[in-house]
């Protein structure tokens, strides 16, 4: 029971670490311009920005959603599970000097996220009406990332909502934005 005990609190504790990464990720490095004059000119800081707050938020601003892809056609609205393990093992490595339940869990927890975040992500925008879209809290999700789109300052993290309370960067929807979402069939 106690081992149980240990590995809920392990896996929620990291859930919420993995929501703030989420967010800072995604706030740090898709929509702002680095500081740091020796990180600007990075080829793949570049790359990042360029396919995200460009193409990424330029696709998708007019219309939250579009018509399914093929798989493989879809790569820049999808996280790649593997470099998400692969980008965790550091992380695990520090958590292994304090904990060997908490250095195996985040991987867990990395992985389940961005299986999680591409379920979602995907049916936000390549709807196939999945077994969860009529779900309210897949609404709910899909409303908060609607109104990522239209307000790109806030309302970083899709999966996991953590960051974004944490952090204060909740939108507040208008009523014009009530209306955008009706019509997208969010609201």
């Amino acid at each position: 029971m106690a081992m149980c005990l240990t590995l809920a609190a392990w896996f929620v504790g990291l859930s919420v670490v993995m929501s703030l990464i989420e967010h800072q990720v995604h706030a740090r490095l898709m929509h702002r311009r680095p500081k740091l004059f020796f990180l600007r000119n990075l080829a793949a800081r570049k790359k990042i920005f360029s396919s995200h707050a460009g193409e990424h938020h330029r696709q998708y601003r007019q219309s939250f959603h579009d018509d399914p892809v093929p798989h493989g056609e879809d790569r820049g609205i999808r996280l790649n599970i593997l470099e998400g393990l692969v980008e965790s093992l550091p992380v695990s490595l520090l958590l292994a000097f304090f904990s060997t339940t908490g250095a195996v869990v985040f991987p867990v927890v990395v992985c389940l996220h961005h299986l999680l975040w591409n379920l979602i992500h995907m049916e936000m925008h390549k709807p196939e009406g999945r077994f969860f879209s009529k779900w309210p809290i897949y609404k709910s999700l899909a409303r908060h990332h609607y109104l990522h789109h239209r307000h790109p300052d806030k309302n970083f993290n899709v999966a996991l909502l953590a960051g974004d309370v944490l952090f204060g960067t909740m939108a507040k929807a208008s009523d014009a934005d009530w209306q955008a979402m009706k019509a997208e069939g969010l609201a």
